[in-house]
C-alpha cells in the first residue's frame, strides 16, 4: 500500500478524494489537512509517498507549498488537484504526471497512480543497475581513500551529460536527449547550473527570468518551473540535485558533467598533443549561444576571449599540422585576418584542397565586408 496525505481547504473535497482512493485501492490515506502549515509540520513523521495537493489554497499557494513539501519529503510525489481547467491545461500541459481536475474521475485517478508506479519502477531499475555496477570491488578497496578510476568511470556513467557550447542539450545517464516541459524550465536549469553550485537568491532568479511579470505571478511561475525541473531530474534517477535553503536555490553540479568543464581542462593543458583536436571540437559555438540568455552574455564573451587567447598562445609554438588546425578554428570564430595564414599553412602541409577552401572562405569574408 502506498502512503498518501491529502491537502485541501474544503473538508468535503478531502472526504470525496479519500473515498475515491479507497475504491481504486492500493493507497492508504495517512493524513488529511485543510491547512498547508499543519501538513508541513507533520508530513515528515507521516512519511507519505504521495501528496494530493489542491492548487488554490488560502495563504500559501499550492505551487509554493509543493516546493516546501518536497524539501521535507524528497521521496514523495506531488499530485496536484484543481477545480480550474486553465491550471491543468494552460499552465501545466496535458501530459504531466499527477494533475487531476475536480471532480476527480476514477479513471483519471487510476491513470495518475499508474504513471506514478511506472516512474517508481524505472527508478528501482536504475538503482539496481547502479548497485550492481558498483558491487564488484572488494570491501577493502571500497574503503581506500579517494575514488578509483573505475569508481570515477561508474560515476560518469550515472551522471547527466550537459552541452552548453553552441546549443544547450541535456542527456540522461544512458545517453537520451531529455525534453524540457517549457522554455523557462530549461532556462531555470541553465541559470542555476551557470552558478556552479553557488546558491542564488530567489529574487535574483525572478529578476533575471521573469523581469516583466508582477511579483506574485513571477513567484508562481518559478515554483511551477521548479516542480517541472525536479520531476524531470527525479525521473532520470538523479534525486534531489536542485537544493533550497535560506531563500536561495542551487544545483549540485557534481552530478552533471559538461562539455564546458572538458574545455576548461583543455585550456589549462593547451591544445597540443593527442587531445588537442578533441578540445578544439568541443567549442561548437559560444557559451549558450543559441539560447540568447542575456544573463549569460558576460561569461559568453569572457569564455570566447579566453579560448581565442589560448589558440593564439599555442599558435606561436605549433608545428605545421597543429598550426593549420589552430588557424582553422580562429577563422571559424570569425577572425578573417587569419585567412591567408590558414591557406599558407594548408599549402605548406601539402593540403591543396584545404588551401582552396581557405581561399574560398577569404573571398566570402571579403564579399561580406563589402
Amino acid at each position: 500500500m502506498r502512503r498518501a496525505i491529502l491537502i485541501d481547504d474544503e473538508e468535503m473535497a478531502l472526504d470525496v478524494l479519500e473515498i475515491k482512493l479507497n475504491e481504486v485501492g492500493g493507497v492508504a490515506v495517512v493524513g488529511k489537512f485543510q491547512l498547508v502549515g499543519e501538513a508541513l509540520r507533520l508530513c515528515e513523521s507521516l512519511r507519505p509517498e504521495l501528496i494530493f495537493l489542491d492548487i488554490e489554497m488560502p495563504g500559501m499557494n499550492g505551487l509554493e507549498a509543493a516546493g516546501e513539501l518536497r524539501q521535507r519529503c524528497p521521496d514523495a510525489e506531488v499530485i496536484f488537484v484543481t477545480a480550474y481547467h486553465h491550471y491543468a491545461v494552460d499552465a501545466f500541459g496535458t501530459e504531466a504526471i499527477g494533475y487531476l481536475l475536480k471532480p476527480v474521475a476514477k479513471d483519471k485517478l487510476l491513470q495518475a497512480l499508474s504513471r506514478y508506479e511506472s516512474q517508481q519502477a524505472r527508478l528501482r531499475r536504475r538503482g539496481s543497475a547502479a548497485e550492481s555496477a558498483g558491487s564488484g570491488a572488494p570491501e577493502e578497496d571500497k574503503q581506500a581513500s579517494g575514488p578509483s578510476s573505475l569508481e570515477r568511470s561508474q560515476a560518469d556513467k550515472q551522471a547527466l551529460s550537459l552541452k552548453v557550447l553552441g546549443s544547450m542539450e541535456l542527456y540522461s545517464p544512458d545517453g537520451r536527449l531529455l525534453t524540457w516541459r517549457t522554455r523557462k524550465t530549461k532556462e531555470l536549469f541553465a541559470y542555476l547550473w551557470h552558478h556552479r553550485g553557488q546558491p542564488v537568491y530567489k529574487y535574483a532568479i525572478l529578476e533575471h527570468l521573469w523581469p516583466e511579470d508582477p511579483a506574485e505571478r513571477a513567484q508562481k511561475l518559478l515554483h511551477t518551473s521548479l516542480y517541472y525541473l525536479r520531476s524531470l531530474l527525479k525521473s532520470e534517477g538523479c534525486g534531489e540535485i536542485v537544493r533550497y535553503g535560506d531563500e536561495r536555490y542551487w544545483i549540485d553540479s557534481a552530478a552533471i558533467r559538461s562539455d564546458l568543464e572538458e574545455l576548461l581542462d583543455g585550456l589549462k593543458a593547451g591544445f597540443g598533443g593527442e587531445g588537442g583536436p578533441h578540445v578544439l571540437a568541443l567549442y561548437r559555438g559560444d557559451y549558450l549561444e543559441t539560447e540568447h540568455y542575456q544573463w549569460a552574455d558576460a561569461y559568453r564573451l569572457e569564455l570566447r576571449s579566453a579560448f581565442t587567447a589560448g589558440l593564439l598562445e599555442c599558435l606561436d609554438r605549433a608545428g605545421k599540422e597543429s598550426r593549420a588546425m589552430l588557424l582553422s578554428k580562429l577563422v571559424e570564430l570569425g577572425h578573417g585576418e587569419y585567412d591567408d595564414l590558414l591557406a599558407d599553412a594548408y599549402d605548406g602541409g601539402g593540403d591543396r584542397s584545404g588551401a582552396r577552401q581557405a581561399l574560398a572562405i577569404k573571398e566570402r569574408h571579403r564579399l561580406e565586408e563589402g
